[in-house]
């Protein structure tokens, strides 16, 4: 992985976080039950986090911020949403832990450490989610 590729990463990181956020807000409503608000809340506010700090990393290493599409994710119930989501928490903890093997530079180690972690949380939250459902 060349400095190319982990600038296209690192867009895709961006959007994939600023679509997590939208889609989380969202699929939190579709639940009455108290813990899966808590856990979904929390993923949430994580994943604004993690789209500022990648944010903060693209502008110290290109000068600018990155201009993204606005993308939603769709979703038919809240088990779909759900499994969706868990889906897309391993598929993000992997491409972090392959960002941080070919990082650039090191100031880049803490927010994909940061958020490689938080999304194996998340996962561990969805999957808990997804089980209580069956």
């Amino acid at each position: 992985m060349d400095q190319s590729d982990f600038m296209k990463n690192l867009e895709a990181a961006i959007e994939a976080e600023w679509t997590a956020n939208d889609f989380y807000k969202r699929l939190q409503e579709e639940t009455p039950n108290p813990l899966f608000k808590e856990f979904i809340q929390h993923a949430e506010d994580d994943e604004e986090k993690h789209y500022h700090s990648f944010q903060k990393l693209y502008y110290q290493l290109t000068g600018r911020y990155y201009e993204h599409p606005m993308k939603r994710n769709e979703f038919e119930s809240f088990e779909d949403g759900v499994v969706e989501a868990l889906k897309d928490e391993l598929e993000a903890s992997e491409l972090y832990r392959d960002m941080l093997l070919h990082m650039p530079v090191q100031y880049a180690y803490e927010p994909l450490f940061i958020a490689m972690t938080d999304e194996m949380e998340h996962a561990t939250r969805f999957s808990t989610i997804y089980g209580r459902l069956r």
